[in-house]
């Protein structure tokens, strides 16, 4: 029984030997520590990142741009459009327009409502000019027309054509008086010349004028 319990205790103590030998005895812990994962481990282990749209230092291939329709440019209507709206503003239609106490500034100009009138297609003299007559003399020219042009109006009222748009304080305009055009008479009277480039009419109108020393031309 001795000899049991002392072969018993024997193989124990041999048991322990073995089991505690490699790593030394006592309370002490000894932790396996994981090597690094390599490169290659990574490669296959690690999800792979989306790739990248474009590569750095690489060149995208142009894609070629759909050809243009050949005819007439794009904004060739729009153009002509411009154009159109720049012929309207440089001739604004005209509307026939009559005015009332009409008062006359001088041989080519009369006022009426706030907007001076110069009659179109004339060179009048100013209210105060002078000029000389065929024998060197001066005298009152300006005046003159003036007085020949309230004559002609006569307190009645003038119908001029106008821009049709807006109210403008100065215009150019055809002006009738009873039917008689103001700046046709006054060149027939000899108190105004034709302007250049002037029209035929009032050319002929003011060479017989002035062959007749009417008006300016005496």
């Amino acid at each position: 029984m001795r000899l049991a319990s002392r072969i018993l205790t024997a193989l124990l103590g041999l048991g322990l030997i073995a089991y505690f030998w490699p790593f030394g005895g006592g309370d002490e812990v000894v932790t396996q520590v994981e090597p690094p994962p390599s490169a290659h481990d990574r490669l296959f282990t690690t999800p792979a990142a989306p790739a990248p749209k474009a590569a750095k230092g690489t060149q995208a291939i142009p894609v070629p741009a759909a050809p243009k329709p050949q005819g007439k440019p794009a904004d060739a209507e729009p153009t002509a459009a411009l154009t159109k709206n720049d012929e309207v503003a440089i001739k604004p239609q005209l509307k026939p327009k009559r005015y009332y106490r009409v008062v006359v500034r001088d041989g080519g100009r009369i006022e009426a409502n706030g907007t001076v009138i110069t009659l179109a297609g004339i060179s009048a003299r100013a209210a105060d000019a002078k000029c000389k007559d065929a024998k060197g003399r001066a005298w009152a020219c300006g005046a003159g027309g003036r007085a020949a042009l309230v004559r002609l109006i006569r307190g009645r009222a003038v119908t001029c054509k106008v821009p049709a748009s807006g109210k403008q304080k100065a215009v150019t305009a055809s002006c009738t008086v009873g039917g008689t055009d103001l700046s046709t008479w006054m060149v027939a009277q000899g108190w105004a010349a034709a302007k250049e480039p002037n029209e035929p009419k009032l050319a002929k109108t003011a060479d017989a004028a002035r062959k007749k020393r009417l008006g300016i031309w005496r």
